[in-house]
């Protein structure tokens, strides 16, 4: 019954918030702005999406190697496949990582702690790397307004990034010393919210102990964050908007971090606020930021469907080692996914 409710409630978040931005701007637009995207557009956004899933890969085999133990790279791919399969039917990006953590536990023998360890860095790293392109591009982003307002937002933001930054690397430093954890437990032991998140940051340590790998994974998450800005601007270019590539770096990554807040469907919604937001701070057509903002969430959903087949795939490979009535099989792992997610999302 909860799990309804809070899905619900996202479904009626998602609607309110299209329905704030479509009040300004007209759907018919929206569409035609769509129509006039090329073939050969599509076709290289397509490529870049699909490159995202390959530098996702690199960037996990290289966390697992630091966690626990390497990973082949195919393996990497289809785990992170699957957890964007899920992480668009469950409606949020947790579920993806439940899923994920859960693949590495049964079909790489990582155990469930270091598997959910790997999952979360790779969750923080991807997060870090936003936090580092929206704070690096701050003082450019200022000069895109003349409104105070908006203006103490953008340096309120990368404050936000630059303290975050060096808050997990100080996690990360005290995590390395087991005094220093002690001493940390025991000030913030009776705060039980603050514990647990500084029980959580404390698996940075990690990469930290690993640094022959730190730029392999910096490398990968830059290139994530860069192949999300292409996109945008080539599916914004494409509709004939004026628009350059430095201002779309500006102001994609912003979009992408806001979307991943838990509060509506798979961050439908939100990102097209976000989106038609940061886009009319450049003076860009607000139906083309909006139309391209739909067409990425669109296309994201469309080439995370093979993950389903290659979950189902999984699952049956696993029914014929293991001798037992694949659809109840293939059920039982999915109520497992669908409790473990609600369990995840409720924390939240």
């Amino acid at each position: 019954m909860k799990t309804i409710f809070y899905t619900a409630v996202k479904v009626g978040l998602t609607i309110c918030l299209f329905a704030l931005v479509l009040r300004s701007i007209d759907i018919g637009d929206v569409v035609l702005h769509i129509k006039r995207v090329p073939a050969s557009t599509l076709l290289l956004v397509v490529v870049l999406l699909l490159g995202q899933f390959l530098a996702s890969g690199v960037r996990m085999s290289a966390i697992t190697r630091v966690v626990a133990h390497p990973i082949p790279l195919g393996t990497a791919v289809r785990i992170n496949w699957v957890g964007a399969f899920f992480a668009q039917a469950l409606v949020t990006f947790i579920s993806g990582d439940v899923v994920r953590a859960m693949m590495l536990q049964r079909t790489c023998d990582i155990p469930m702690r270091n598997s959910a360890r790997s999952v979360t860095l790779d969750r923080l790293i991807g997060l870090l790397s936003s936090l580092l392109i929206m704070s690096v591009t701050a003082p450019w982003a200022i000069q895109l307004t003349r409104d105070e307002s908006m203006r103490h937002s953008i340096v309120l933001m990368a404050i936000v990034g630059i303290g975050l930054i060096t808050g997990f690397a100080a996690v990360g430093y005290i995590a390395r010393h087991p005094a220093l954890v002690q001493i940390a437990r025991a000030k913030v032991k009776q705060y039980r919210v603050v514990y647990a998140i500084l029980d959580t940051l404390a698996v940075i340590r990690h990469l930290l102990d690993g640094w022959r790998q730190i730029p392999k994974i910096l490398l990968t998450s830059l290139i994530i964050q860069i192949f999300n800005v292409a996109v945008i601007f080539f599916l914004i270019d494409g509709m004939g908007a004026e628009v350059s590539i430095w201002q779309c770096l500006m102001i994609v990554p912003t979009v992408m971090l806001i979307s991943l807040l838990p509060f509506s469907i798979a961050g439908w919604g939100l990102r097209e606020s976000a989106m038609a937001t940061g886009f009319s701070l450049i003076h860009a057509p607000a139906a083309a930021a909006l139309a391209a903002s739909v067409m990425f969430g669109a296309l994201t959903l469309l080439l995370s469907l093979p993950g389903g087949l290659l979950w189902w795939s999984s699952q049956i490979r696993t029914t014929w080692k293991h001798p037992t009535p694949s659809t109840a099989n293939l059920a039982h792992d999915w109520n497992n996914v669908h409790l473990a997610v609600s369990s995840a999302d409720r924390a939240i």
